[in-house]
């Protein structure tokens, strides 16, 4: 009996971890839907970050894609914990973001015309550097 309850502990701590990527796909899968009309799926990005220490910048999840120019890629947040924001960067200037800060307006998706093929970065972190969790949907606009 003692060696069969450990036994048992191991077999459903197995069965919940094999149980997560499925829910990750699908949630994947809820999102890239939302990325509305004429969107191809093309790259997700989830995203877990925590809280900003006091006298900290904010955590930022930064990834590289290469962009072709002359096409449009839409960029949609599906939050799970928090406000999200999603930027683009080129080299040195944000191009693109999914919340203005002058209006406090928030915009999703979004939509960016790459004008020029080259690596660009994607940001996400989360609005007053709270912890958060968000999936966000990189997708290819038809013209």
């Amino acid at each position: 009996m003692k060696i069969l309850k450990p036994l048992i502990i191991i077999i459903v701590a197995l069965l919940s971890l094999s149980m997560m990527p499925g829910d990750r796909e699908e949630r994947v899968q809820d999102c890239a839907a939302r990325a509305g009309d004429g969107a191809i799926y093309l790259k997700e990005f989830v995203v877990s970050l925590p809280k900003a220490d006091k006298d900290q910048p904010p955590p930022v999840y930064c990834q590289a894609v290469i962009l072709r120019g002359k096409n449009i890629y839409r960029f949609n947040l599906c939050n799970n914990k928090g406000q999200a924001i999603i930027r683009v960067y080129d080299s040195s200037n944000m191009l693109v973001s999914s919340f203005d800060t002058r209006t406090n307006k928030e915009y999703n998706p979004i939509n960016f015309q790459c004008r020029k093929t080259g690596q660009y970065s994607i940001m996400i972190n989360f609005r007053d550097g709270k912890a958060g969790e968000a999936i966000g949907i990189m997708s290819h606009v038809m013209k």
